[in-house]
Parts: structure tokens; sequence; C-alpha cells
């Protein structure tokens, strides 16, 4: 499982089904609800439910990241840098 997560990128048949999976656990630990009923949903639903827990995730992720900086500058001031342009392809 370990070996998957680190991938940069998918390539075999069986990592889309661990892909599938995966964004599956995180609809259902988002909202709360069982793979079960994760499963049963609608593709559209699923597909929005999906956008809207990586968008979540990726805010709390930037947030705890920022107050992590702040504690460790202690009394100095934190400016935050965006360097998502790199993302870019």
């Amino acid at each position: 499982m370990n070996k998957f997560l680190n991938k940069k990128q998918y390539t075999e048949v069986e990592d889309l089904t661990l892909q599938a999976e995966l964004y599956a656990y995180i609809v259902a630990s988002h909202y709360g609800v069982s793979l079960h009923d994760v499963y049963k949903m609608p593709l559209p639903i699923f597909q929005q439910s999906l956008t809207w827990a990586l968008a979540v995730k990726e805010h709390k992720d930037k947030k705890q990241e920022v107050e992590k900086q702040k504690s460790k500058a202690g009394d100095r001031e934190v400016v935050g840098l965006d360097y998502s342009f790199l993302d870019w392809e």
C-alpha cells in the first residue's frame, strides 16, 4: 500500500483500482458515511463529493502549515508564499 501511495504516476490496472478505492475512502471519511454508501452513489454525486472533499482537505492542510510556521516563528511575522505555479505543466 505504501508503494502505491508514494507513486508519482499510475501505470498498472491495479493502480487504478487502488486509486478508485482511495477516492471512495476519502469521500466516506470526509462525509462520515460507509464505503457501501459511497459505492452506491450515482457517479455525478460521487464526483462532486470527491471534489469538495479534496478541496476542503487542501484548504485544511494549507491552514495547518501556516499555523505550524507561525508557532515556529514565535513573535516574528510569517509571510505566506504561494508556489502553486510550480505545479502547472
